[in-house]
């Protein structure tokens, strides 16, 4: 993530508190990310030079293994708390809208173990207007046409199809609370 693209959802935010939020979890987001790099860098280094010991006769000891995954799980947890946090401070300022499903794309090439991803369009009004929105969202059972939506935007802006945070299925209380977005 650039400093281009946090400043440009740090322009979409109404408040100062906000475009200050963005910033901040873009720059951790960065950070974490930089660090999991190096830390999975450092597990499979790790772990490389435990198996060649063990391949020459000397063997690590039986917390190597453990200790270098354990190293990559927690150095990935923070990258992922900052990334949701981040779709979080986006869409602190936005308003809740309601829409409904007009159409529907299953993307095939899912892994058949994960949840089926559907590419969906939403349509809405707004006092200003109609809005169309696309996002993704993967869900067990598979959305309808016509099936109502809640989602965040920060724009009223009918040509702004990706400005859109999945909220979840208006009729389905039980699905996830924040499903997934576009980049």
């Amino acid at each position: 993530m650039t400093d281009e693209y946090a400043e440009f959802w740090a322009s979409r935010a109404k408040t100062p508190e906000t475009r200050a939020r963005i910033r901040r979890w873009a720059l951790l987001k960065r950070v974490f990310f930089g660090l999991a790099g190096l830390s999975s860098t450092a597990s499979v280094t790790i772990i490389v030079v435990a198996a060649i010991r063990e391949v020459l006769g000397e063997p690590a000891p039986w917390w190597v293994f453990l200790a270098a995954l354990a190293v990559l799980v927690v150095s990935i947890l923070p990258w992922c708390l900052a990334s949701f946090r981040l779709d979080v401070a986006r869409y602190a300022d936005g308003e809740e809208t309601v829409g409904t499903i007009t159409k529907i794309v299953v993307d095939k090439d899912t892994d058949p173990e994960a949840l089926p991803a559907y590419d969906i369009t939403i349509a809405a009004r707004l006092p200003i207007g109609g809005i169309h929105r696309t996002c993704r969202v993967s869900e067990r059972t598979a959305p309808k046409p016509g099936q109502r939506v809640r989602f965040r935007h920060n724009t009223g802006d009918p040509d702004d199809l990706e400005d859109v945070l999945f909220l979840g299925f208006v009729d389905a209380p039980n699905t996830a609370q924040r499903g997934t977005m576009n980049p």
